[in-house]
């Protein structure tokens, strides 16, 4: 089967969306193989002024849909939301839904997917339910957007593989930037950087909690809040990481180096400590890490 697009009207003008836009809408011809990858574009467009939507039934595809300018209502099951410029709503396979404009024109970019890794990649960005989410790079979402667009009028062999390639990325930099309970994963991870580089100088001594805390002047209890939004570790769990992959070096340049030595070196009490931890991490102890790599 090829990979014709049918179009319905006409494309984005020069891709601006800043400026005066036709409506758009494409749908990708999907052969067998694009319907295997993990996550795969089904539709995209563009309304200068998104007409009322109501879906008894849901949609049978993940959707993202981003406001442009003006506002709307989503209403999701029994929910009312208002969606702003700047916003955008996802909606869940087969979940009841309607959205209408209540401030005109309301010019709304959308697209849809499918694919064994959207509902996951949805909710490691903290998107659990179908509603309206904030993000903190609006211009970088909708350039997203515009890109896949860009693909689908390309012409390019493999279309549904590439369009596939930049739905992964969509969703991944959708990860750092949806804002849950005020903060992007992006601003944490941010916030932290202090603290990384705090344990990147002295991870051959002892660390406390405390420490990397006074990095950053939060309290021990915070700075966990802010590992666990940003990288789903506790701080001592990153410490470790950092810890082993460090004995992963010494042990390919020193490869004579003991065991007890490694473990003095990068920060643990015992070499019993280190090789359960590293054992932990690795699947596999550090002998045998070692002799994999062809390391006596």
């Amino acid at each position: 089967m090829s990979n014709k697009i049918t179009v319905f009207s006409h494309y984005f003008k020069n891709m601006k969306l800043e400026a005066a836009i036709i409506d758009t809408m494409v749908f990708p011809i999907l052969t067998e193989t694009d319907t295997t990858l993990p996550v795969y574009l089904t539709s995209i467009g563009h309304w200068s002024n998104q007409e009322p939507i109501d879906r008894p039934n849901g949609y049978p595809h993940f959707q993202w849909l981003q406001v442009i300018d003006g506002s709307g209502e989503l209403h999701v099951g029994d929910q009312k939301m208002t969606v702003r410029a700047g916003q955008g709503f996802c909606l869940f396979p087969n979940e009841q839904h309607q959205y209408f404009s209540i401030q005109e024109p309301w010019d709304v970019i959308w697209m849809s997917f499918r694919g064994d890794l959207s509902d996951k990649l949805f909710k490691q960005a903290g998107i659990t339910q179908s509603g309206v989410y904030s993000t903190a790079d609006h211009d970088m979402i909708v350039t997203h957007m515009k890109n896949i667009y860009a693909m689908t009028q390309s012409g390019r062999a493999f279309l549904g593989l590439e369009c596939s390639k930049l739905v992964y990325m969509f969703l991944l930099d959708l990860m750092k930037v949806i804002l849950v309970s005020s903060h992007s994963v992006e601003q944490n991870y941010l916030k932290l950087q202090p603290v990384l580089q705090y344990i990147e100088a002295h991870y051959s001594e002892l660390i406390t909690i405390k420490d990397m805390a006074g990095c950053i002047d939060v309290t021990p209890q915070y700075l966990c809040l802010l590992f666990k939004k940003a990288l789903k570790l506790r701080p001592m769990e990153y410490v470790n990481r950092e810890r082993v992959n460090r004995s992963k070096e010494l042990m390919f340049r020193e490869g004579e180096i003991k065991m007890h030595e490694i473990a003095r070196r990068v920060g643990f009490d015992s070499p019993s400590y280190f090789s359960s931890v590293f054992r932990r991490l690795e699947g596999l102890s550090p002998e045998q890490f070692k002799k994999i790599h062809g390391m006596r």
